[in-house]
């Protein structure tokens, strides 16, 4: 008889010791820590739904609505942004750098081959702030020097040369033709308006 009381009391702690490890279970899931949710991918950014404000030494920007930023593909750019449209995507890049102007305009033209039904090449300087820029658009064949990339037809540079002081602040849209000529008008905005540092 007292082994079998013996046993029934075992048993009793036994239950009474599992309800309680029960219970601090379900607490710790109650009370647990939340984890925040992963952050999305740095190099996926959606597209701004309005103008955005991007400041770079000695020049601030007003970038349009519905332009993407993506994480600048050289060490040489500052920004660098995709743009939509009928004829696919394009590249906006923005850099800065010393030297001659003219050497820079020269390796854009090298960039684009104009064949014989291509609009003519055109350059013309503009008023920004105080200072003259000079915007160039070239169409043709065009192939980027600095990547691998192979001879793209139809396709246009839209280029500005902003001067920042010693340096030009350089805004270069390349895509093809239809995208680039959906956009010329707002990148041309983008230029007028850019704020320079006295």
């Amino acid at each position: 008889m007292n082994d079998a009381l013996r046993i029934l009391r075992l048993m009793a702690v036994a239950t009474a010791l599992g309800g309680c490890a029960n219970e601090r279970a379900a607490d710790s899931t109650t009370n647990s820590i939340p984890v925040a949710p992963a952050s999305p991918d740095s190099d996926t950014q959606a597209a701004s739904d309005g103008p955005t404000e991007k400041q770079f030494q000695g020049i601030a920007l007003t970038v349009p609505a519905g332009w993407t930023e993506k994480p600048p593909a050289s060490e040489f750019l500052q920004a660098e942004y995709q743009l939509t449209g009928a004829g696919g995507p394009a590249r906006l890049t923005m850099s800065s750098t010393g030297g001659g102007l003219e050497a820079n305009l020269d390796r854009w033209r090298g960039q684009i081959q104009p064949g014989s039904n291509d609009p003519a090449p055109q350059e013309e300087t503009v008023r920004v702030g105080d200072r003259d820029a000079v915007i160039v658009e070239l169409t043709g064949q065009f192939q980027d020097q600095m990547s691998s990339g192979g001879m793209r037809s139809d396709w246009t540079l839209l280029g500005a040369a902003i001067p920042t002081g010693p340096a030009h602040f350089f805004l270069k849209l390349t895509g093809p033709r239809t995208t680039v000529e959906g956009h010329r008008a707002a990148f041309r905005q983008m230029v007028a308006t850019a704020r320079l540092d006295d």
